[in-house]
């Protein structure tokens, strides 16, 4: 791979982890409205867990990329319960 191909593709995946870190963000703050308005009191739901695993395992496509969304995904969970808790 040349090293003007490989910079460009850099640009690209810079690019998307911006636009996923302010999904995130958004994300956690949505987390954030949930517990400060006292809509739900408890942190875990497993049932609430399995599903969003399953979706991002659905939405990633393969196998392989999805069996690693869910990975990710799990720790989206562990950091959104780590910020609801503040």
């Amino acid at each position: 791979m040349k090293a003007s191909t490989l910079a460009g593709i850099r640009k690209k995946i810079d690019a998307l982890d911006r636009r996923v870190a302010g999904l995130l963000a958004r994300r956690f703050a949505l987390a954030l409205v949930i517990t400060r308005n006292g809509l739900k009191k408890k942190f875990t739901d497993p049932a609430r867990e399995k599903r969003v695993l399953g979706n991002a395992a659905a939405a990633a496509g393969s196998p392989e990329f999805g069996r690693a969304a869910r990975a990710i995904f799990a720790e989206v969970i562990r950091q959104t319960k780590k910020i609801q808790k503040c």
